[in-house]
């Protein structure tokens, strides 16, 4: 008789008793509120502060930025208002993957002078905020991943 190898067994036993859909707590969607918020405050200081060092309130990323700002604003508020609506499988897996991308975002926007980085971090931002919406996990991390790549972080 064969042995079962370990890493096979394992992954039967991790199926056997994955967690069915989770619906976050009020608590996990308001930190998503509020992460998602901080970073849009980031974005907006970056635009605030090119605008202070000579870009002009025309310049395309400058509007760029302000429309990033409003959007993440926007997915912010939707959090905060949808509470404990929010169920995904494997929640805290999802929970723990957006919250490293979202710090990761907010700690490079924190220090941040190149607009066309804020750009590209605030866009990936609102592909994470899309994927969340799917509630599918695969896109979720996807998206999280993205949001790291582009703050510059390697994980």
């Amino acid at each position: 008789m064969k042995k079962t190898s370990k890493p096979v067994a394992a992954k039967i036993v991790a199926k056997a008793v994955a967690p069915a859909d989770t619906t976050l707590t009020d608590d996990q969607m308001q930190a998503l509120a509020q992460a998602f918020h901080d970073i849009a405050v980031e974005v907006g200081q970056v635009r605030l502060d090119a605008i202070s060092a000579g870009s002009k309130l025309t310049d395309p990323a400058i509007v760029q930025l302000q429309g990033y700002v409003y959007s993440l604003m926007t997915v912010a508020g939707n959090f905060a208002v949808q509470a404990a609506n929010l169920t995904l499988a494997n929640a805290e897996q999802a929970v723990g993957e957006i919250s490293l991308a979202t710090q990761a975002a907010d700690k490079a926007l924190n220090k941040l002078q190149d607009i066309d980085k804020a750009v590209s971090i605030a866009s990936s931002v609102i592909v994470l905020a899309m994927a969340i919406s799917t509630k599918d996990m695969g896109q979720i991390a996807s998206a999280a991943k993205g949001v790291v790549a582009a703050a510059g972080v390697s994980v």
